[in-house]
């Protein structure tokens, strides 16, 4: 397939070298273009993917998307809605379209984006990207634990069980469907595991992380989450199972937790508020995030666009509507 990727950070590289090796052919876009300064036609892995992978770069979104088969949006969760006004304004046909990760239901604003201009695209809601990784400057990328499982869901809903088989095709992973997009936002325990990790060293002795301290707490806010899932009719995949697909919790990063975790905290709280369901710890736990920041981080861009009382329908609709 011809596969775009819009972002060119660890995850975009990873998944293009991943794609690539699969034989895909890869066209890679920066938003702001720095990205992909000193990749020339090929990414450079080591790891779990290891070799030398060819790719197209594209300076002008219009030319990176003009071919596409399939885009795959791997960008910050809090950076998504700006990325996808310019995808939205240039696109044409109807690609197939995969967010990872579908925070805080990007997915459906992209949708009303592309309707407002005529287009239907399915839309696929990947819980979480592929793997894990990092950049080591210029071409080269480390490719960390690939995930043992994907978790997708789709606007329109019913768009679920063609997408499936394309991810697998693209990455040799095996995804398991969800009901929409909110179950895969609502999946993705990441944030909150990040969350957890910036507040548990101030629940330990001189400043060290307590194991137990942040089990605790990511259990609670998992039950929160779960509490929420319910009310909007779903079941999702249990934390330890969730953990285990994933590879663990991730490493400590003070900065993406006080970016990532604020924006997908913010997202359950409305929800919460939307379907009347008590969510005190996730509340405590953006507040502690606002106090060892520094800063408001409050609000949420991408819900602020959308009504968390008529999701069920919105979702159910999707760009059929």
């Amino acid at each position: 397939m011809r596969l775009t990727i819009l972002g060119a950070g660890p995850v975009g590289l990873a998944s293009a070298a991943l794609a690539s090796a699969r034989g895909h052919g890869v066209t890679l876009w920066s938003p702001r273009g720095g990205g992909t300064r000193g990749i020339r036609d090929a990414v450079l892995a080591e790891g779990q993917v290891s070799g030398r992978f060819p790719v197209l770069v594209a300076a002008d979104l219009g030319r990176a998307l003009a071919d596409a088969e399939v885009v795959l949006l791997a960008v910050p969760g809090h950076a998504q809605g700006q990325v996808m006004r310019r995808i939205a304004a240039v696109v044409q046909g109807a690609p197939a379209i995969l967010v990872a990760p579908a925070t805080s239901l990007s997915p459906l604003l992209l949708d009303r984006l592309l309707v407002a201009r005529g287009i239907r695209a399915p839309i696929g809601a990947l819980a979480t990207p592929p793997m894990t990784a990092r950049r080591l400057g210029g071409d080269r990328v480390w490719v960390g634990a690939l995930r043992r499982k994907l978790w997708l869901g789709a606007v329109p809903a019913n768009a679920t069980a063609r997408l499936v088989p394309l991810v697998e095709a693209l990455f040799g992973l095996p995804t398991e469907p969800l009901a929409d997009a909110l179950a895969a936002a609502l999946a993705d325990l990441m944030p909150l595991m990040h969350a957890a990790q910036a507040l548990a060293p101030a629940l330990g002795p001189a400043g060290q992380a307590d194991p137990a301290a942040l089990a605790r707490l990511l259990a609670a806010l998992t039950a929160e989450r779960d509490a929420l899932a319910a009310a909007f009719g779903h079941r999702l995949p249990d934390a330890e199972r969730f953990m285990a697909e994933v590879g663990g919790l991730p490493q400590p990063e003070p900065e993406r937790a006080l970016a990532e975790a604020p924006h997908a905290l913010s997202f359950l709280l409305a929800l919460g508020r939307a379907a009347r369901v008590a969510m005190p710890v996730a509340e405590a736990t953006l507040t502690l995030l606002e106090v060892l920041g520094g800063r408001t981080l409050r609000g949420n861009a991408i819900l602020a666009e959308l009504d968390p009382r008529t999701l069920a329908r919105q979702l159910q609709l999707g760009a059929a509507a």
